[in-house]
């Protein structure tokens, strides 16, 4: 099944692929993009199949994103019209308020995963922090923009591209990014409770046979039950929140919301990037990319020379580039961190795994009960679905900081 547009679409329309054209590189060096096709067959293959995977995400969204379309379109339809400084205004708060609804999405999906934090370790903070952390980037982002209108006075096609385009697409694949690796996530945790689910149903019908012998209270029965219940209520809710996700994800990578795209796991995390991280090298990478302060660089040379605006600006520069630098270690601290529960969470599955095997061989023999057995099985799966979660987490911190390197990094 390929790829389902809307109104049934696949191929890019045209007057899409000339607004691509001058943004997307080629992919092989023979290449060359023009009107109709902005990538080689190839990537265009990839980009139209029905399956989603992590590496085409930054393809999806310049291709697909309604958003950033938009956001494209105001810039080719004012970059050469820059001194009209009304029409400009107009112009760029339309593309805010396209931003501020793309980030309205994505706090959505943050909200359905709020609503299981807690319960049965479904969600975990981390889990819902990246949601959070996403959707307020593009609310930032949208803001920003929104106030750039507002005290609107000079501005260059160049300030326009970073602040309209190249910052709204970083913010938009790092989005898209958290929400699918956060889809993955909701996967381990509803297939860790389908494991708990089948415990407990054992442990009522455990607790029920105790209680026809007298060996257990009926409140002892009542909340065996209500334990099960409870956890199928949450199986009921992930199912929810599945769908919301996978919808969220459609919309913003160009399926129709509720087509059906195959959704492929995230890549492991490779410990071996940690070793190509260094904050005191990199922190100049990520102030000279930095979309904030290339636009307020910009800015700054067109405020007359000497005036108190320049004067302010140059103080805010000073203070932003401060705060990368120590954002930038701060993400640092945070892949250490990332890959010591990494390494905790499978020394933990190792331990367990011994516990598993004796398990089996009991079960083997008949010398262990079926509860026993279940209770082992669900704690083996548990730190198995624990170890998953933590490579995920590791992945995440470790794209984030390179995005940071890159130049998304929100900054005040």
């Amino acid at each position: 099944m390929m790829r389902k547009m809307t109104m049934g679409r696949r191929v890019i329309p045209a007057a899409l692929a000339v607004s691509l054209a001058w943004t997307v590189p080629a992919y092989a060096e023979e290449f060359v993009p023009g009107p109709g096709q902005p990538y080689d067959d190839a990537t265009m293959a990839r980009i139209q199949d029905n399956v989603l995977e992590y590496e085409e995400i930054g393809l999806l969204v310049d291709t697909y994103n309604p958003t950033l379309k938009n956001v494209k379109d105001t810039y080719s339809d004012t970059k050469d019209d820059y001194k009209d400084v009304d029409k400009l205004k107009n112009q760029i708060m339309e593309g805010s308020g396209s931003l501020a609804d793309q980030a309205g999405q994505l706090s959505g999906m943050a909200g359905t995963f709020e609503d299981l934090l807690g319960y049965q370790n479904m969600v975990t903070p981390g889990t819902y922090a990246e949601l959070v952390y996403s959707s307020e980037v593009l609310s930032q982002q949208a803001e920003q923009m929104t106030l750039s209108a507002d005290s609107l006075s000079a501005v260059t096609p160049e300030m326009l591209k970073v602040k309209m385009v190249d910052s709204t697409r970083a913010a938009l694949v790092s989005g898209a990014q958290s929400a699918m690796i956060g889809y993955e996530q909701l996967l381990l945790q509803k297939e860790s409770l389908e494991d708990s689910i089948t415990l407990l149903e054992e442990v009522y019908k455990s607790t029920q046979t105790q209680a026809s012998l007298g060996l257990a209270t009926e409140n002892a029965v009542l909340t065996a039950r209500q334990n099960l219940e409870s956890a199928q209520a949450g199986r009921l809710a992930m199912d929810a929140s599945e769908v919301k996700l996978r919808q969220s994800l459609c919309t913003l990578l160009g399926w129709e919301y509720n087509g059906n795209p195959e959704i492929r796991k995230v890549p492991e995390a490779d410990p071996s990037r940690i070793g190509a991280m260094d904050p005191a090298a990199d922190k100049q990478a990520a102030i000279d990319n930095n979309y904030t302060l290339k636009y307020n660089r910009l800015s700054y040379e067109q405020l007359t020379d000497g005036s108190v605006e320049q004067q302010n600006m140059a103080r805010t520069i000073e203070d932003q580039t401060a705060a990368i630098s120590s954002s930038l270690e701060n993400l640092y601290n945070q892949v250490l961190q990332k890959r010591n529960e990494y390494q905790t969470a499978v020394a933990a599955l190792e331990l367990e795994k011994t516990k598993m095997e004796a398990a089996d061989r009991k079960m083997s023999v008949g010398t262990i009960g079926r509860l026993e057995y279940l209770q082992q099985k669900n704690s083996y799966a548990a730190k198995e679905t624990a170890v998953k979660t933590a490579d995920l987490a590791l992945f995440q911190a470790m794209e984030t900081y390179d995005q940071a390197v890159e130049g998304n990094l929100s900054v005040s």
